[in-house]
């Protein structure tokens, strides 16, 4: 006899009277569109858990919306309808023909996670192509297969996470469900196994005893079985609490995000993707999409934004909001104060936005508002004094792209080893190659910052460049490696009134810059140097290196052609 299928009207009525679509309704409840299509066509019916979720969303009962009573129909071969099947949430039924035979699970409800952010509101600038590898990564098949994401804070390693929770090859690669766990500094690790447990139909009974992580990872494990998920594991800071959540069976996956590039390798292996900042092009893109009142400004003032925020997608993100707001009016005076005040790395940093309890940075406490400052804070916050000192005396180089030696850093900052380690273990100091290192743009504004009026690491650095020019005054391709911190070293020196060695340096760099035809740069601080050794007097009273800034001058006026002058 062939098996009727009645569509559930009552159900379908509910939900257009929330004026919700299907997709709308399946994300409420953790789910997605394709179940809720067929619960309303009345070829599968949701199992305890979803039925729960329903009655509490529409407030009615079960018989309210044709879901009581039911009883799944089989139908026989000559059936040409569509077979009643009920979708369960409980831990999947295990059928084996032997004992030596491999478990087949029998899976029919694909859970989404209530606790997966929503997408972001703006297509994500610039991460076509990251998106594109990490789609054909998480569907490749690769038993239990781990990625993880690392990069900066800010950087958007969990928006692409996000973003991809909600992609619509990955929900279809995915059939079963998607798994979200959100850790952060302070995870609640039993409160996510515990919805964990929920969404997977592991009876409250079961878990009643369970105090250890371990035992519990166990049992969604089993309750996983075969099916095919996808768990995200988001924010970790320690390893320890992101292996809790490798529960997935052979059918799954795992996407881990970190900011740390340790807890990424241990994870994932040689799956690992560094997310780097957006590209010029990008983050002017990304600032207008935010603020389009951005669009009649000059692209120059635009660009020097753009570079401001090193292009990372937090700080775009937070200054084209307050770019926006400060818009609305109309008035081009309001939008021109803002851009001043976005002109100061201090404003930067602090420039922030409140988010609701859903919207919250996992990394930060929930009263607490998103800005650059409160990101790089908390991590810095993880850190030992001298780990801290470390820091802030390196915010004295020039940030990325420039870089420094190992050995200009271990001077600079009176630093070991270990601390230069540590920063790199924290995701706050980049590796540029196998001897040197950089800081990011807003890392380098928040360690400035916290510097202050510390004169101790412009002074050292102003003594180990002086030395290594004095040391290479004939090496114009060791010089040329060094050629920005150099000049950061004749800007400290100046500003700190350190003359002496101010001269010393400009004089054993002359020959270069000669060589290179600076002659602007050279004559810039030749005058510099002058204008210190005139205020200086030798024991006998005499100027004191005076007369070789006038030498050094006579010979870049007469390459230059100023005869008279020379």
């Amino acid at each position: 006899m062939d098996a009727k299928v009645q569509p559930r009207t009552r159900l379908i009525e509910a939900r257009k009277q929330r004026k919700l679509s299907q997709k709308q309704l399946a994300d409420r409840i953790g789910t997605n569109y394709v179940n809720v299509s067929r619960w309303e066509r009345g070829t599968t019916r949701p199992g305890p858990y979803f039925q729960q979720k329903l009655v509490q969303l529409f407030g009615k009962t079960e018989e309210e919306l044709d879901l009581a009573g039911e009883a799944p129909v089989t139908p026989t071969n000559s059936s040409k309808s569509e077979p009643v099947v009920l979708d369960i949430a409980s831990p999947p039924q295990v059928v084996t023909n032997s004992s030596d035979a491999a478990p087949v699970t029998s899976i029919n409800e694909a859970i989404y996670d209530g606790s997966i952010p929503l997408p972001p509101p703006v297509f994500l600038v610039g991460r076509e192509g990251e998106l594109a590898k990490l789609r054909l990564r998480l569907r490749a098949g690769d038993n239990v297969a781990m990625t993880a994401l690392h990069g900066l804070p800010g950087v958007g390693k969990t928006t692409l996470a996000i973003t991809l929770a909600h992609d619509e090859e990955i929900r279809a690669h995915f059939r079963d469900g998607i798994l979200w766990a959100a850790l952060g500094p302070t995870p609640d690790v039993s409160s996510i196994l515990s919805r964990w447990s929920t969404l997977l139909g592991i009876a409250a009974s079961d878990m009643a005893g369970e105090s250890d992580h371990r035992a519990l990872a166990l049992q969604l494990r089993h309750a996983i079985g075969a099916r095919r998920m996808l768990l995200v594991i988001d924010d970790a800071w320690e390893l320890k609490d992101a292996l809790v959540f490798k529960v997935g069976g052979p059918n799954c996956a795992h996407l881990v995000t970190t900011r740390f590039p340790g807890i990424a390798s241990a994870f994932a292996q040689n799956a690992t993707h560094i997310i780097r900042e957006l590209g010029e092009n990008d983050s002017i893109l990304l600032l207008r999409t935010l603020a389009p009142q951005l669009q009649e400004r000059e692209t120059q003032q635009v660009s020097e934004l753009a570079q401001a925020a090193g292009g990372l997608p937090l700080a775009l993100t937070l200054l084209g909001n307050y770019l926006r707001l400060q818009s609305y009016s109309g008035q081009a005076r309001r939008v021109d104060a803002a851009l001043a005040r976005l002109s100061d790395a201090g404003e930067r940093l602090h420039i922030s936005e409140p988010r609701g309890p859903a919207e919250r940075h996992t990394s930060l406490q929930l009263d607490m508002p998103i800005s650059l400052y409160t990101v790089i804070d908390v991590t810095c916050q993880q850190l030992k004094p001298r780990e801290k000192a470390t820091l802030y005396a390196l915010s004295v180089f020039l940030p990325k792209p420039n870089n420094f030696s190992e050995k200009a850093a271990l001077y600079v900052a009176g630093c070991e080893m270990s601390d230069l380690d540590t920063l790199i273990d924290r995701g706050l100091l980049e590796v540029a190659d196998a001897t040197h290192y950089r800081l990011h743009q807003t890392i380098a504004d928040y360690a400035r910052a916290a510097l202050r009026d510390d004169p101790a690491p412009h002074e050292r650095l102003i003594t180990y460049m002086t030395n290594f020019v004095e040391q290479h005054k004939k090496e114009y391709e060791i010089l040329e490696v060094e050629y920005n911190n150099i000049l950061t070293a004749l800007e400290s020196a100046y500003t700190h009134g350190k003359v002496h060695e101010l001269m010393r340096c400009i004089y054993a760099f002359i020959p270069y810059l000669r060589s290179r035809g600076l002659y602007e740069l050279a004559e810039r601080q030749l005058q510099r140097a002058l204008a210190g050794a005139e205020n200086l007097r030798d024991d006998d009273g005499k100027d004191d290196g005076k007369s070789g800034a006038l030498l050094y001058l006579g010979e870049i006026a007469q390459k230059r052609g100023n005869y008279e002058q020379a």
